[in-house]
């Protein structure tokens, strides 16, 4: 237990190891604090959401409320186990941090306890909203309060050592670029879960019944995803199955081998020409887009939100898709930073190139408009089969691009701009005062030309200052383009 805390406090953060003990301990307690400073707040709020949804659903059907409660419960075991497994994975393969801790006289139980307590703090978010949750339906039904947290805590420790084990089985088969990826995306779903159930609010009571009855397969005794608060025979099984799978764990981890990470795929190289300049950095920048998890987030995200917002509001598709156009717009200036912060970093050997920089910047711009572009036509082409078509749904989109373009060059020029360049952390890519900005002008200006354009087109008479926001919001969006784009090659010209 000993050599356990020892990591907790000083082997937290691999980067810190030349700092001060107290700053380690100290960035420790502040990553636990993150972390649940983003997720309690959440959980919190789907408590009383979910809440409300069970004592409707229990006073019409008992049995449906708790159809819904083990539906919800194992849809989010799931995800926990999926994530947890992925990443337990990765960690425990050997990386230049384990290869500093396994010469230290600590055992390779400790270790490997320690890699998997890791893993459990990045699901945090996920466990949040599944403590949250069946609190809220265990107050909800009139349950034994103490026995419901006992199912809670039983269950939790039974998918960390389920997942501890199968990760221990299968460790060191997945890369860390891989498993940052599919990290995102369990994430992302959790996210979608928070929205499902704020929508399901606004369902009637007799659809929350039938649907819930479409759930009771997730009450059959083979769903060990639930077994906990399925009946007294399966939380036994869990009980069980906890017990056997810790005295597993703890033999199997004094034999991990902590391998270097495994690749059966052959990789052939090719030396070919782009045949231009400009396609050689699009194509470059297009690899860089793939590899870094938080640019796939940013594109992800807007799309998952417009079209779960879409058939979540089935009355008006439209007034769903339009709210997602803010948020394209400020991830756009994000993604364009990630791009733009990686050369620049790098600015040394970027000089070097046979072109001119503003032809290697403008892929940086182009790249995360066009992706953002194209996937909102998506969304709109999706919206068609249950949307007429009319002229304005073409306007929004000519708005749209504006907005993206604007929000591109904000993007690079805070990048380029940012003093974080020169320590190439990709976590900090603009100071605090430049996200300020950047999201106060995109978010502002998106919702000053979508908000009154929509009640423009939806009413026969607006008033007048909705038509001078609009208006005033196109016009500053194309003077701030030009104002940025003439400030940013001039930024340019200075770096070089």
């Amino acid at each position: 237990m000993r050599e356990f805390v020892i990591l907790l406090k000083y082997l937290s953060n691999p980067h810190l190891y030349g700092k001060k003990k107290s700053s380690v301990k100290g960035n420790f307690l502040r990553q636990l604090l993150a972390y649940m400073m983003g997720a309690i707040p959440l959980g919190v709020m789907v408590f009383f959401f979910s809440k409300k949804i069970f004592v409707e659903l229990y006073k019409v059907d008992q049995m449906a409320a708790k159809y819904m409660f083990l539906m919800w419960n194992s849809i989010l075991s799931l995800f926990f186990v999926v994530g947890f497994i992925g990443l337990a994975m990765y960690s425990l393969s050997r990386n230049d941090e384990m290869e500093l801790l396994l010469t230290m006289p600590i055992s390779r139980t400790v270790l490997t306890a320690f890699q998997i307590f890791s893993a459990t703090l990045s699901q945090l978010y996920t466990l949040s909203f599944f403590v949250f949750v069946s609190l809220s339906y265990i107050i909800s039904v009139k349950q034994n309060i103490l026995l419901g947290i006992l199912q809670i805590i039983l269950h939790i420790f039974f998918l960390i050592v389920f997942s501890s084990v199968v990760a221990v089985l299968i460790g060191g088969k997945t890369s860390k670029s891989f498993t940052r990826r599919f990290y995102m995306i369990v994430l992302l779903l959790s996210m979608f879960f928070y929205f499902f159930i704020i929508a399901m609010m606004d369902v009637d009571v007799s659809k929350l019944q039938n649907m819930a009855k479409l759930f009771i397969f997730s009450s059959k005794e083979y769903n060990f995803l639930a077994w906990s608060f399925i009946s007294e025979k399966t939380f036994f099984y869990s009980l069980v199955s906890t017990v056997l799978l810790t005295f597993s764990f703890v033999g199997i981890s004094r034999k991990v081998g902590f391998e270097p990470v495994q690749s059966k795929r052959k990789r052939g190289y090719k030396i070919s020409s782009a045949g231009s300049p400009i396609k050689a950095v699009f194509k470059k920048d297009m690899k860089a887009a793939l590899r870094y998890e938080q640019f796939l987030y940013f594109i992800l995200y807007p799309l998952g939100f417009g079209i779960f917002m879409m058939f979540i509001n089935r009355s008006d598709f439209l007034h769903s898709i339009f709210y997602t156009i803010p948020i394209f717009t400020f991830y756009i200036a994000l993604e364009t930073g990630i791009l733009t912060f990686s050369e620049v970093s790098k600015i040394e050997v970027s000089s070097m190139y046979p072109i001119r920089f503003s032809t290697l910047m403008m892929p940086k711009i182009v790249l995360p408009l066009g992706l953002n572009f194209l996937i909102l036509l998506l969304v709109f082409f999706i919206s068609l089969f249950f949307a007429p078509f009319s002229i304005f749904i073409f306007l929004i989109l000519i708005f749209s691009l504006i907005l993206f373009f604007m929000s591109g060059v904000l993007g690079a020029y805070y990048a380029i701009k940012s003093p974080n360049v020169k320590s190439n952390n990709m976590n900090r890519i603009f100071t605090v005062s430049a996200t300020f900005i950047i999201e106060t002008i995109t978010m502002g200006l998106a919702f000053g030309i979508i908000m009154p354009y929509f009640v423009i087109i939806r009413s026969e008479s607006a008033p007048w200052w909705l038509y001078l926001i609009f208006i005033s919001s196109i016009v500053f969006s194309v003077l701030l383009s030009f104002v940025y784009i003439k400030r940013l090659k001039k930024l340019i010209y200075q770096k070089l």
